[in-house]
């Protein structure tokens, strides 16, 4: 498994991570070696009784008392190795929508079966997340429906979106890169296809591009505005028309009665 686990690290608490899991593979190993030696000494057959050299003695202490120390030192170092994982790193940029010493907050919402990310400035996108290098990411996960899986081994590892809560996850990505994913929980038919795409760019390209995106956005809603507001202008005259018409027959009806 420590082999395995997030071999192309993008955020420097995956990168703390990947060393605690070599820690606890070299822990691991160490600790299977010195069972499986007591044990086959523990079994050995023996014709008759030996007394035990001294000098043996003595590198048999010295054997156990470096494991001892070994294994000591691992573990110290797994945890702080540990402690480190769970930091919130520091950004190195600052870019719109984020207060200074502060994450930049993106809340990311699972539905069945895609991701909605809404960003600081009223912008959102789906599917692709789009995040500036070099900048602390507070990515808030929550959901509308059922439970979601989060998971992009690289910066974050797996995380859950739960309907009702919020759960918050930290990473900062140093180089401009793309993280590809997908849901790591059951979420019903179509969660195989609920893919997750992270689009890490330079800061200054990221708040353009973000600012782009609200400007598309914005500009979609004004032109359904602006037809909707033609289609009731439409419907109005053709209303007035209509009661116009009626009022023009009825007229014509009465003085035609009048005349008879």
């Amino acid at each position: 498994m420590a082999l395995s686990l997030n071999p192309d690290a993008g955020s420097p608490g995956i990168e703390d991570a990947n060393t605690l899991h070599w820690i606890l593979f070299v822990l691991i190993v160490i600790a299977i070696v010195a069972i499986n030696l007591a044990i086959l000494r523990a079994v050995r057959p023996r014709t008759r009784h030996v007394e035990p050299k001294r000098g043996r003695r003595v590198s048999q202490t010295k054997l156990v008392a470096g494991l001892g120390v070994v294994a000591i030192a691992l573990f110290v170092v797994a945890t702080v190795f540990s402690d480190k994982s769970r930091e919130i790193p520091v950004s190195a940029e600052t870019v719109a929508g984020q207060t200074e010493g502060q994450p930049l907050v993106i809340k990311a919402s699972g539905q069945q079966w895609l991701w909605r990310f809404n960003y600081p400035n009223g912008a959102f996108s789906y599917r692709r997340l789009i995040v500036p290098a070099g900048v602390t990411v507070r990515l808030d996960l929550t959901s509308t429906d059922v439970v979601h899986g989060w998971n992009v081994p690289e910066l974050t590892g797996q995380a859950e979106a739960i309907p009702g809560r919020t759960h918050p996850v930290y990473f900062r990505a140093d180089e401009p890169a793309v993280y590809n994913s997908r849901s790591s929980v059951l979420s019903g038919q179509g969660y195989d296809t609920m893919e997750i795409e992270v689009e890490v760019v330079e800061p200054d390209e990221y708040e353009s591009r973000i600012e782009a995106l609200r400007e598309d956005i914005q500009a979609a809603q004004d032109k359904v505005e602006s037809e909707f507001q033609a289609s009731r202008e439409k419907s109005d005259e053709a209303k007035n028309q209509a009661e116009k018409t009626k009022t023009q027959i009825n007229q014509n009806d009465i003085e035609s009665a009048e005349s008879e």
